[in-house]
């Protein structure tokens, strides 16, 4: 196993697991690291950590990037990230987030510094590309509706808000993004909506 193979191996344990009661002894069994292996690669578990998030938010970045190819307008461009960011955001504990905040605060720097800086600025661009091409309405405060577009997916995935048993995930989507994205659309961009969600699935 590379040591790319075992840092998304670990941080798929992560994700699903948290990280509370990590130990070295327990990263070093669960992923059959010797004493000497690990401190060759790691100065101890926040750096295997780190590591791991590091690599995970760098991948995620380039798939961001590939989907961007696959669309040609600002419209689809943003949908299919936003579907990328919940498809992730599912897979996650919602108590990994927890546990890094208090247990590891400069690694949930990470994150934070992921959603304020690359985030932002993908939402921005795209948004400001989608004014050019008479997609999107050209009186826009591009800065507030890079921060709603972001605060949408929390709440999407907010399960207290809406609770999985009750509540069909691809709806709730429809329901936040459809009718916001409507709202800040140009007739062309709304014929690009009903189009995207015409057949649309999570």
């Amino acid at each position: 196993m590379t040591k790319d193979e075992l840092l998304r191996t670990a941080m798929r344990s992560f994700s699903a697991n948290g990280v509370k009661d990590l130990t070295e002894r327990q990263l070093m069994q669960n992923f059959g690291l010797s004493v000497e292996d690990f401190n060759q690669s790691f100065t101890d578990k926040e750096d295997f950590l780190r590591q791991a998030v590091e690599l995970y938010l760098s991948e995620q970045k380039e798939i961001q990037d590939k989907l961007l190819l696959e669309v040609d307008h600002s419209i689809g461009k943003i949908m299919q990230v936003i579907k990328q960011h919940v498809r992730q955001l599912q897979q996650i504990n919602p108590n990994y987030f927890i546990q890094l905040q208090y247990l590891y605060p400069r690694i949930w720097t990470l994150y934070l510094r992921h959603a304020q800086m690359h985030s932002y600025y993908l939402f921005h661009d795209l948004l400001n590309k989608g004014i050019q091409q008479q997609i999107f309405r050209p009186d826009l405060n591009i800065e507030v509706v890079t921060k709603v577009l972001l605060e949408q997916i929390n709440i999407l995935l907010n399960q207290a808000l809406f609770p999985p048993h009750r509540y069909n995930l691809s709806e709730v989507f429809r329901g936040i993004f459809l009718y916001y994205l409507k709202g800040i659309s140009t007739e062309k961009g709304n014929k690009e909506l009903e189009n995207f969600f015409s057949s649309f699935t999570l």
